[in-house]
């Protein structure tokens, strides 16, 4: 998302995604880093034409940063149709507006708070959050990481090479499945003349 907001033509064409057909997705969140000591948090709603750029630092204009952001997607979109002849997103004149929210009180818990942002709309999709209330704590960060480790799976029950649920029981088992999560190019081998009777 940042290369796409503050990248050069050149790196922005370097982001085509040419796999992505945007028109099967209803919106798209990403983040900012800003001089790499900042986060901010993007959010495109596609069923509005809603575009979202939220600052958890206070004193930046959200609605100016949304309106050149705005502008920059527009671009970027009719850049996917002029190389990859794509059409998706191209016609949505997207709209600056600004979510109400709680401010970091530290000057290192940006990442944390857009992470929380992101969540906080994944849970009310397809709806717009009309507020992001963060509770600012010194334990935010731990608990992000403990919720996170809560949803991961243990190794116990599934792969840790090929994430099959059921789990290697012989060492062939176990190498077959390493050859498929990591395969190895196969590099043909040259002719080589017969050697001669001893």
């Amino acid at each position: 998302m940042g290369v796409i907001l503050h990248g050069t033509r050149e790196h922005i064409a370097r982001q085509e995604l040419k796999k992505v057909t945007f028109d099967l997705y209803d919106g798209a969140i990403g983040f900012v880093n800003i001089r790499n000591v900042h986060w901010k948090f993007v959010y495109l709603h596609a069923l509005s034409n809603h575009i979202y750029v939220v600052d958890p630092l206070q004193g930046s204009n959200e609605v100016e940063d949304s309106r050149k952001a705005a502008y920059k997607c527009g671009e970027y979109f009719k850049m996917r149709r002029n190389r990859l002849g794509k059409e998706d997103w191209v016609s949505i004149k997207w709209q600056p507006v600004k979510i109400t929210h709680t401010f970091q009180k530290d000057a290192t818990s940006g990442g944390a708070f857009v992470m929380q942002m992101a969540k906080m709309t994944v849970k009310e999709f397809p709806k717009i959050p009309k507020t992001f209330h963060i509770k600012s704590s010194q334990h935010l960060r731990r608990d992000m990481a403990e919720e996170i480790l809560r949803g991961s799976v243990s190794k116990d029950d599934f792969c840790s090479f090929c994430g099959i649920e059921d789990l290697p029981t012989t060492a062939v088992d176990a190498v077959w499945r390493l050859e498929i999560a990591y395969p190895v190019p196969t590099l043909p081998v040259p002719d080589l003349p017969a050697l001669p009777d001893p």
